[in-house]
């Protein structure tokens, strides 16, 4: 179990909250890749075919055997399988994505961690580099706060399978983070993050309560020389 603070803060979100809790998604709350996950989902849905599957199962073949980088270009070929769908389909299909598929992967010991920082009153929020249709329906699948996730552009209410805005990964997450926990009105020191990955490294060192979840090896190598929680 990870120590949590002694303080309580608020939980009216009006008020300032003094500590925020953010959570990674892939690796952390969800075990396994979403992206990968998602695919197989879509295609049984019939929203996209073989040759799409075939083709990103590829592409994620090189990137584990790190031939391939994960390009902004490469999320945006996630994006894709949402292109031509309205907010509402999309909505109803990532609902049914969470409560089928993530659901069953919810890491035990991560959500226990995210149900006590919930009842201590600090804001929970999930940040993600994932696409924006799948962090919003987990983060209503587990009652977060709030999330943030990789936009993907929407034009005369349908996806164009596009990438919009910034991605919450490596450094820019911890600016999302910071910006996010300015408006909050939340110290630094008061505030948590959870990863599983070492592009979760700038926020987990900046913020005062980090929690390595099922690390990778520099992620768990750093974890260790720091004296950091580390759930398995």
């Amino acid at each position: 179990m990870v120590d949590m603070p002694s303080q309580d803060p608020s939980s009216d979100p009006q008020e300032p909250h003094r500590s925020v809790a953010f959570f990674d998604l892939d690796g952390t709350l969800v075990l396994g890749q979403t992206q990968v996950l998602l695919m197989k989902f879509m295609r049984q849905a019939g929203v996209v075919g073989w040759g799409y599957q075939i083709g990103a199962a590829l592409w994620f073949i090189a990137y584990k055997l790190k031939l391939v980088k994960l390009t902004r270009k490469a999320r945006e070929r996630g994006a894709a399988m949402f292109k031509g769908l309205t907010e509402a389909e999309a909505e109803q299909a990532m609902s049914r994505f969470a409560e089928e598929v993530m659901a069953p992967r919810l890491h035990a010991g991560v959500i226990e961690a995210l149900d006590r920082h919930k009842a201590r009153g600090h804001r929970v929020v999930i940040l993600s580099a994932a696409l924006d249709p799948v962090v919003k329906a987990l983060c209503h699948r587990v009652e977060a706060d709030d999330c943030v996730g990789a936009a993907c552009e929407v034009a005369h209410g349908r996806y164009t399978g596009r990438i919009d805005g910034p991605i919450p990964h490596a450094n820019e997450k911890t600016r999302i983070a910071a910006s996010y926990m300015a408006r909050c009105g939340a110290a630094v020191a008061d505030c948590w993050a959870y990863g599983d990955h070492e592009s979760d490294l700038p926020l987990l060192r900046w913020v005062g309560h980090p929690v390595a979840v099922n690390p990778h090896p520099r992620l768990l190598a750093a974890a260790q020389r720091a004296g950091w929680p580390i759930l398995p």
